[in-house]
C-alpha cells in the first residue's frame, strides 16, 4: 500500500468537513423527508399517482351517491388522510408516512372485507406516496449539495 500525507490545509480542512457531515446526515435526511411530504401534498392536490401523474381512478357512482354528489376532492372527504402525512428523518432514514389504517387500501387498491360500509367491493389503487423525477431530481440535488465540503 502507498500512503501519503498531505499537508495543505485548506485540502484537510474540505475532508474534516466532509467526514462531519457525512458522520450526521440527519440534515439532509430532514431535507429528503420534506421533498417526499411534499410529493404527497401534491398528489392529493393533483389527485394523481406522485410517481407516474398518472390520474387516479374517478370515484364510483356509487360513492359519489354517498358523498351526496360530490366526486372531488378524492380521498379527501374528510381530509383526514391528506392530514395524517408526515414527514420523519435522522441519521439514516428519510420517510412520509401516515398511521391510518386505511392509507394501505387506497395507496394499493384491494377487497373490502365482509363488514365494511361497501362489502367485498374492488378498490382501485390511487397512489399518494412516491417520487416523480423532479422529486427524484431534487433528492440528488439535496445529497450533491450535501456531499460538497466547500458549500
Amino acid at each position: 500500500m502507498i500512503e501519503i500525507d498531505y499537508k495543505d490545509r485548506s485540502v484537510l480542512n474540505a475532508l474534516q468537513r466532509l467526514d462531519d457531515r457525512l458522520t450526521n446526515l440527519t440534515p439532509a435526511m430532514r431535507d429528503i423527508a420534506g421533498v417526499l411530504t411534499d410529493a404527497t401534498e401534491r398528489a392529493f392536490q393533483d389527485e394523481a399517482d406522485p410517481a407516474t401523474g398518472t390520474p387516479w381512478a374517478p370515484l364510483t357512482e356509487a360513492t359519489v351517491g354517498m358523498r351526496g354528489g360530490d366526486a372531488h376532492p378524492i380521498l379527501q372527504r374528510s381530509g383526514q388522510l391528506a392530514a395524517s402525512v408526515t414527514g420523519d428523518w435522522g441519521p439514516d432514514h428519510a420517510v412520509a408516512g401516515t398511521n391510518k389504517v386505511y392509507a394501505a387500501m387506497q395507496q394499493f387498491g384491494g377487497i373490502t372485507k365482509a363488514n365494511s360500509m361497501i362489502p367485498y367491493k374492488e378498490i382501485p389503487a390511487r397512489p399518494f406516496l412516491g417520487i416523480g423525477d423532479e422529486d427524484k431530481n431534487e433528492i440528488l440535488d439535496i445529497v450533491r449539495s450535501y456531499l460538497d465540503p466547500t458549500a
